[in-house]
């Protein structure tokens, strides 16, 4: 392990480096793990680690000079860290990775990731922050070609990637790669295709294409196609994210995604939630386009609030679409279909009722103003301003309205034996459900939706899941 302690370094500063050598980069190295967020030699623990109070910082502004929107960047480092050829036992850990700019003209291998450039690897990459930088084609905050990082708990904020030629992936672009991204979150980044993410596997993936849990895109912008995502030529698994607030501003036939766009992508959505995202053409919050040999399934997800001038929520354009257990706005008439050879099946347990989240989010004057998402509970719901779990007045029609056959996961108990929709459904900031009586007093043994009696209903929800863990 190497342990960094808070302040600001730059790569061309160091034995073998020329100073102020734009090539200059951090490197990582398989098998070693690099920490920042230590206090350092002037604190009374040098060891104490706290990456917010002791943040450790790799900057590519090698002069010291650069100002707002990426001005007097000219002189920065083509990429701030680089892994080449590595393996996931090369981790970087605690870092705040910044400044970077990777304006090279195509093929110019330096025109990609201008905060972190991955080539044929799979590195580890835990609790960092990528935050303005720049690349003039690909993944302003990071660029993984042909590798599959390894992602835990980083933030990706008001990177970019505009090149006015199709720039792509403000936040990160993924090139013939699958990464795994947990617990991460996209804020303000922006591009022409991909605001916070782009991804194309033109030649395939094997099913392992990008897998995101439990992440956030929020107020991510592309000029043309996906604010929020641009998959491409994808197997794409969404799992417990949320998409808030995304916008695509291009007007054309087959553009749009205000948070997605999925092209000859099969996506796979399972308890996310799509609030205010929109699109200048069409589909508000997603668009699943080129696609029609295969079905993409979006199942226990919430979309509210979405608006484009097709497909308030959802567009198809030549592609098919499986809707399970979703509460969306307008219902199915809020989904548009471009085509004639668009397949929509819009199956059990769709519902379009007001989800009563905590607080709803909003535009005013072009500035979404963010809201929480927690559905409101007489049985309890998680305020994650005070840390405590509070009770409403009223209980959302997403609470105990998922698919029957997905699993409750870390839902507290009470949770009725049934997910709830929306991306914290089947996590532990569920809200608790409520059967329009008082709470249990305590857990009765054999009392599997928690409504304080033991019935047929338990044995069925227990026979149910029972069936499901033996693959019949």
């Amino acid at each position: 392990e190497i342990w960094v302690a808070a302040g600001t370094y730059k790569p061309d500063l160091g034995l073998r480096v020329t100073p102020g050598d734009r090539t200059a980069t951090f490197r990582l190295i398989d098998g070693v793990d690099i920490r920042g967020g230590y206090a350092g030699f002037d604190q009374p623990d040098p060891n104490a680690r706290d990456i917010k109070l002791y943040e450790t910082i790799l900057s590519g502004d090698l002069n010291t000079d650069d100002g707002p929107n990426f001005t007097s960047n000219s002189e920065n480092c083509y990429h701030v860290v680089s892994a080449d050829m590595l393996g996931p036992n090369a981790t970087l850990d605690g870092f705040t990775i910044t400044a970077g700019n990777a304006d090279g003209v195509y093929p110019n291998p330096n025109d990609s990731g201008g905060g972190m450039c991955n080539s044929h690897g799979s590195p580890t990459i835990n609790n960092c922050t990528f935050r303005g930088n720049f690349a003039r084609d690909q993944g302003g905050g990071m660029s993984n070609k042909y590798s599959s990082p390894i992602l835990n708990n980083c933030t990706f904020t008001v990177n970019s990637s505009f090149s006015g030629e199709g720039g792509d992936g403000g936040g990160m672009s993924n090139l013939y790669g699958s990464p795994v991204l947990t617990g991460c979150v996209f804020i303000g980044n922006s591009s022409d295709h991909g605001g916070g993410m782009y991804s194309n596997n033109l030649f395939g993936c094997d099913g392992n294409c990008p897998i995101l849990v439990d992440c956030t895109f929020n107020g991510n912008y592309a000029d043309r196609i996906g604010g929020g995502i641009d998959s491409n030529y994808d197997s794409l698994m969404l799992v417990n994210s949320a998409f808030i607030g995304n916008s695509a501003g291009c007007v054309g036939y087959g553009t749009g995604g205000g948070a997605i766009s999925a092209n000859q992508t099969v996506a796979t959505l399972t308890n996310c939630t799509f609030i205010g995202n929109s699109a200048d053409s069409y589909g508000g919050a997603i668009i699943f386009g080129e696609i029609p040999y295969a079905t993409s399934r979006i199942i226990n997800c919430i979309f509210w609030g979405n608006d484009a001038d097709e497909g308030p929520q959802i567009a198809l354009y030549w592609a098919s679409l499986s809707v399970s257990y979703c509460d969306m706005q307008g219902g199915q008439a809020n989904i548009g279909l471009l085509t004639c050879c668009d397949e929509l099946a819009w199956d059990a347990g769709n519902i379009e009722s007001d989800p009563c989240f905590a607080e709803m989010g909003h535009w005013d004057n072009d500035v979404w103003i963010d809201g929480d998402y927690h559905l409101k509970s007489q049985g309890g719901r998680w305020d994650p301003a005070q840390g405590r779990w509070t009770v409403d007045d009223i209980t959302s029609p997403c609470i105990d309205a998922g698919d029957p056959m997905t699993p409750v996961g870390l839902e507290p108990f009470p949770n009725g034996g049934i997910v709830n929709m929306g991306a914290y459904g089947g996590t532990a900031e569920a809200s608790k459900s409520y059967f329009n009586r008082p709470l249990c007093d305590a857990i009765v043994a054999g009392d599997i939706n928690g409504d304080c009696e033991v019935d047929f209903l338990d044995f069925k929800f227990m026979a149910l899941h029972w069936l499901i863990d033996n693959g019949t």
